[in-house]
């Protein structure tokens, strides 16, 4: 399986369904969260008992640079 660990979560998710997986995903965040969040990257990956599933947490953060004026 690829280590897809900080990846971008489409990407992420493409890669694993090609290698023949099931993929499930689940936000990670804190209660506010990150407003203007553009990035949504892979953070911890496991997979169940039988191998067949890989269970993908995701946080979103914001890498789009801001102008301050």
């Amino acid at each position: 399986m690829t280590d897809v660990r900080a990846m971008e979560l489409s990407a992420a998710e493409e890669i694993l369904r090609a290698e023949g997986f099931e993929v499930a995903t689940f936000e990670v965040r804190s209660k506010k969260g990150v407003p203007g969040g553009d990035d949504k990257r892979v953070i911890r990956v496991r997979r169940d008992e039988t191998g067949n599933t890989v269970y993908l947490a995701y946080s979103v953060f914001k890498t789009a640079v801001s102008r301050i004026d």
